[in-house]
């Protein structure tokens, strides 16, 4: 046999034992593959194989956050959490989803009533006292986690927009009267801004100006007196003298103000309305609700409110809601000024509890909204 005849004979051996060996590893390969794998690969691509029922449920239009009653919540300093006095005067920190809460200081504040947080959340003025009736204030600065006592004729204050000053109302109980003054937060570097002839008074600084408004404290029986004036307590000027029990909320823009007020002297509805930075171009955007049940969305155009149902028939409003006579049962809308539309943020099908909301505020997109339910004094959100 020639060499050539033997090496090509060769070759095929070598060539048959190749595919006698890779057949008996391709045999034992599918035999040891496992049944499962073998029927989803043949059957079912990946993507196929997710179970429906194994989707997170939608999260709950409305839901509660905090599993304790809570005083004056605000969002913290970054805007990624709120932060809330305990009703044992334990400062705390929640998430927006209420999985995780921490202290945020070893103090507990004895009395506390509530909390007025300055806008940088660096300072707040604490009210102490007992059934809902301030005594005296304490400043609780918490970067030093320090606490000062203030003079114990202020008994009403409202932060400037600096975090700096604060306006307080002092009452001289020598002379019976009182006072609108300024100062820094501990009540230091005091000024006077004018003499008040009525003890019942709130204030605010508007938005981006350097004025003042105040007001009497709505009062079903007695016209409010709406005013505004310059910081150094110049230029005081009469912005609405016309209705009864009001109440006012100026938007982030300080160029319009919301307005609530009775229907008549001594009366029995509330109406919702609207006007600009001089107290003109009255607009009743037709909500029969209470300021301290809206708020401004951040383009000045919407404002997100509590409608209040089951007032028992003729309640004196705002003074018996007030003075806690009785609890309403909220709906909850969004009204855009201009047009008056109405939308409801929740439908009938999405509330199974009852609500009385206060103390509104929102995440930094608007894409949740928080309140506290005066019925249960816990906090709650909803998502928009």
């Amino acid at each position: 046999m020639s060499i050539l005849k033997k090496i090509f004979f060769l070759s095929l051996f070598f060539l048959f034992l190749s595919t006698l060996f890779w057949g008996i590893y391709m045999l034992s390969f599918k035999k040891n593959l496992p049944v499962e794998n073998k029927s989803s690969i043949a059957k079912n691509p990946p993507s196929s194989l997710e179970n429906p029922d194994d989707k997170p449920a939608p999260e709950a239009k409305i839901s509660v956050i905090s599993q304790e009653s809570v005083l004056s919540p605000v969002l913290s300093p970054d805007e990624n959490s709120i932060w809330y006095y305990s009703l044992s005067g334990e400062l705390k920190e929640i998430d927006f989803f209420g999985k995780t809460t921490k202290k945020l200081t070893t103090k507990k504040i004895i009395n506390l009533i509530g909390a007025i947080w300055s806008p940088d959340k660096s300072k707040a003025l604490l009210e102490i006292g007992q059934n809902h009736k301030t005594d005296y204030l304490l400043l609780f600065d918490r970067p030093k986690d320090q606490l000062i006592s203030l003079n114990k004729n202020i008994n009403c204050t409202s932060w400037l927009a600096s975090s700096d000053r604060i306006i307080y109302k002092y009452f001289d109980s020598k002379n019976n009267r009182g006072s609108l003054n300024i100062s820094a937060p501990d009540g230091s570097n005091w000024k006077k801004l004018l003499d008040l002839p009525h003890d019942k008074i709130v204030f605010s600084q508007i938005p981006l100006s350097g004025l003042i408004s105040f007001w009497n404290n709505g009062d079903a029986y007695y016209p409010t007196l709406f005013q505004s004036m310059s910081l150094i307590g110049e230029n005081t000027k009469t912005l609405s003298q016309n209705y009864f029990g009001a109440d006012y909320l100026w938007n982030q823009s300080g160029n319009r103000v919301l307005t609530s007020q009775t229907d008549a002297q001594g009366g029995t509805k509330m109406q919702l309305g609207v006007m600009n930075y001089n107290g003109g171009e009255y607009k009743n955007l037709g909500l029969p609700t209470f300021v301290s049940k809206c708020l401004w969305s951040k383009d000045n155009e919407n404002i997100y409110c509590a409608l209040p149902g089951n007032i028992p028939d003729n309640s004196i409003l705002p003074n018996d809601y007030k003075l806690g006579k009785f609890t309403t049962t909220d709906t909850f809308w969004k009204i855009n000024i201009t047009t008056s539309e109405k939308t409801r943020l929740l439908e009938t099908k999405d509330i199974s509890d009852s609500f009385d909301a206060s103390d509104f505020f929102a995440s930094t997109d608007e894409s949740l909204i928080f309140f506290v339910n005066k019925k249960d004094g816990k906090l709650y959100k909803i998502v928009l």
